[in-house]
C-alpha cells in the first residue's frame, strides 16, 4: 500500500503545481454529463486532492475522501488558498465495513485507487449513476530509473474483473504528461532514489541521471523528467450493479 512522507509529498506538490495532469482529467469526466454543474461527486481515495481541486471546478459538490490525514492536510491547505468553498473533506477508511446509512453521490472516482471487488464494495451503497475508474495501462513503473515492471497488469485485471461481474462499462485510453521539476541534480538522485525498484539503486549515479533529464532554463526548477502517465477511463453503469437509485 502506498504511504505519503514529507519527501513524495514534496515531489508531488511540485509536479501538480505545474501540470495540467488533473485538469485534463477533470475536463475529461465532466464532458461525460449534460450539466456537471448538477452532479455530486465524490473523490475516493483522494490522496493530496489535487484531482479533487480540479474537478471542483465542474461538479457541484466534491467530498475527498482519504485515509491519510496528511494528505487531507495538504488538500485543506490548497483549497484554502484558492478560496474553493464546494469542496468537503473527510478522512475514512472507505476500505472498511460502510456505515449503516452511507452518504450517496451522483458519481465516484477512483484514480488509480483499489481493485474491482473493492471499487464495488466501495460504491455499490454509495453511488447513484456511475463510477469512473482510472488504471494505469503501462506494465512498467513511472519513475523507475530502469523502467521496472509493475507486479501485475493493473488494466488488464481491471477488464476481466468487470467482465466477470458482466457490468456494462465503457473504455478510454489517454497518454497525458506528468513529469516531475526538479531544483538540482542532487534533489534528482534523491527523487529516483526515494521510487528505485530493485536493482535501480544501482543505475543511480550523477552521470546516469543527467542523460535522463531535460535543462528547462528556469531558475527555480532547472532540470525536468519528462514521463507520461498511459492509463485508462473506465466507465461503469451503476444501475447495472444494482447501485442505490434513491
Amino acid at each position: 500500500m502506498f504511504e505519503w512522507d514529507p519527501r513524495k509529498i514534496h515531489f508531488r506538490i511540485d509536479s501538480a503545481r505545474r501540470s495540467r495532469f488533473h485538469d485534463i482529467i477533470a475536463q475529461k469526466l465532466a464532458g461525460k454529463f449534460d450539466h456537471p454543474d448538477r452532479i455530486s461527486l465524490c473523490d475516493a481515495g483522494c490522496g493530496l486532492g489535487y484531482l479533487s481541486l480540479a474537478l471542483a471546478a465542474h461538479f457541484s459538490s466534491v467530498t475527498a475522501i482519504d485515509i491519510s490525514p496528511i494528505a487531507l492536510d495538504v488538500l485543506k491547505s490548497e483549497a484554502d488558498e484558492r478560496k474553493i468553498e464546494n469542496i468537503r473533506i473527510l478522512r475514512e477508511d472507505l476500505l472498511g465495513k460502510p456505515p449503516v446509512q452511507p452518504e450517496q453521490y451522483d458519481t465516484m472516482v477512483f484514480s488509480f485507487f483499489g481493485n474491482i471487488e473493492e471499487i464495488m464494495h466501495m460504491a455499490r451503497p454509495r453511488c447513484k449513476k456511475k463510477i469512473f475508474i482510472l488504471k494505469k495501462n503501462d506494465h512498467h513503473h513511472r519513475f523507475s530509473v530502469s523502467h521496472a515492471l509493475r507486479p501485475y497488469d493493473s488494466l488488464g485485471h481491471a477488464l476481466a474483473d468487470l467482465n466477470e461481474l458482466d457490468l456494462p462499462f465503457s473504455k478510454e485510453d489517454l497518454s497525458i504528461e506528468d513529469g516531475q521539476p526538479l531544483r538540482s541534480l542532487d534533489e534528482a538522485e534523491e527523487f529516483f532514489r526515494i521510487y528505485a525498484r530493485g536493482d535501480d539503486r544501482k543505475l543511480i549515479t550523477p552521470e546516469y541521471i543527467r542523460s535522463l533529464l531535460t535543462e528547462t532554463g528556469d531558475s527555480e526548477f532547472p532540470y525536468y523528467y519528462r514521463r507520461d502517465c498511459i492509463f485508462s477511463i473506465l466507465t461503469v453503469d451503476m444501475a447495472g450493479y444494482g447501485g442505490t437509485n434513491s
